[in-house]
């Protein structure tokens, strides 16, 4: 990785560097472009793209209402509540 494009990504990222700092970035950015250079020589004619690097079903549990849980514990350690709500901080500022 050249001088130039380094000083150019410092400048874009605002980041400061020294020279010893500037040295290693250029060397781990070759060793990154030479990666994706082998990686890009790999056949993948027929390879259907996946969602996810690791193509498994998630398996769920049935989405169903649990009456027996206790409001009264859970909300006894809750910092705030108010007849039977949780009271958390104003998240959104609506003008």
């Amino acid at each position: 990785m050249d001088d130039l494009t380094i000083q150019r990504l410092m400048s874009l990222s605002q980041l400061s560097l020294d020279a010893e700092d500037k040295d290693k970035i250029s060397r781990d950015l070759d060793a990154i472009i030479g990666f994706i250079e082998i990686m890009n020589k790999v056949d993948t004619e027929g390879v259907e793209p996946l969602a996810h690097a690791v193509d498994l079903d998630q398996p769920l549990r049935e989405d169903r209402a649990d009456l027996d849980i206790d409001r009264g514990l859970f909300q006894s350690i809750a910092p705030e509540t108010a007849d039977g709500f949780y009271l958390v901080p104003k998240v959104l500022d609506r003008r």
